[in-house]
C-alpha cells in the first residue's frame, strides 16, 4: 500500500519519483524569487549566509529540472528517477544545514563565521577599506534579523521549507521502494 494513497490524485501524481524533482525545483525557484524580490523590490540586501542559502536552492532547482528533463527525454529507467529524488533530498538537506546554521548565528548560539564578521585574511588597501565602510551601511550582519513573519526569520522559514523538501524526498523514496516490482 502506498504512503500517499489517502491523498488526492494530483498530489499522488506530484509525489511520483519521476515528478517530484520538478516540484522541488519549483519550490526552490519560488524561494529564490522571494529572496530576490526582498532584495530588489524591498531593498533588503542579503548577508553572506543568505547568499549561501540561495546557492543551495539554485542547486536544488538545477538538479530537479535536469533530472526531470533527462528522465523524460532519454527515457531513463526508474532507478534514475530514484537517484534524482535522492539527489534533491541530499541538496535539500544541505540547504537545511545552511539555514539552521544561520538561525543559530541569528540567536547568537554560534559565533559569526569569518565571512560575516569582516575578519581579513591579509593586508587591506585603502580602496578596499572604503568599500567595506560603504557596504557596512547596507549589508546586514549575519546575526541581524531584518525581516520576520510570525516571529520566524527568513532563515527560519528557509529551514522549515528545506526540512519539508528533504522529508518529502525521503518519503517519496520509501514509497517507491515499498512498491511491488
Amino acid at each position: 500500500m502506498s504512503l500517499f494513497s489517502a491523498l488526492p490524485a494530483p498530489l499522488r501524481i506530484a509525489l511520483e519519483p519521476r515528478n517530484w524533482p520538478l516540484i522541488a525545483a519549483g519550490v526552490s525557484l519560488a524561494l529564490l524569487a522571494g529572496a530576490f524580490a526582498f532584495e530588489y523590490l524591498g531593498g533588503m540586501l542579503p548577508c553572506p549566509m543568505c547568499i549561501t542559502q540561495r546557492w543551495a536552492h539554485a542547486a536544488i532547482a538545477g538538479a530537479g529540472i535536469t533530472v526531470f528533463l533527462l528522465i523524460r527525454a532519454v527515457k531513463l529507467p526508474d532507478l534514475s528517477a530514484l537517484l534524482g529524488v535522492a539527489l534533491v533530498g541530499v541538496l535539500s538537506t544541505v540547504s537545511l544545514w545552511h539555514a539552521v546554521h544561520h538561525v543559530l548565528v541569528e540567536y547568537e548560539i554560534l559565533d559569526l563565521p569569518p565571512s560575516c564578521s569582516g575578519v581579513s585574511s591579509g593586508p587591506v588597501s585603502l580602496a578596499q577599506m572604503e568599500n567595506l565602510f560603504e557596504s557596512a551601511r547596507t549589508i546586514p550582519q549575519c546575526n541581524e534579523v531584518v525581516w520576520s513573519l510570525l516571529g520566524v526569520s527568513m532563515a527560519g522559514w528557509n529551514a522549515m521549507i528545506s526540512f519539508a523538501l528533504a522529508l518529502i524526498s525521503l518519503l517519496v523514496l520509501i514509497n517507491a521502494m515499498r512498491r511491488p516490482r
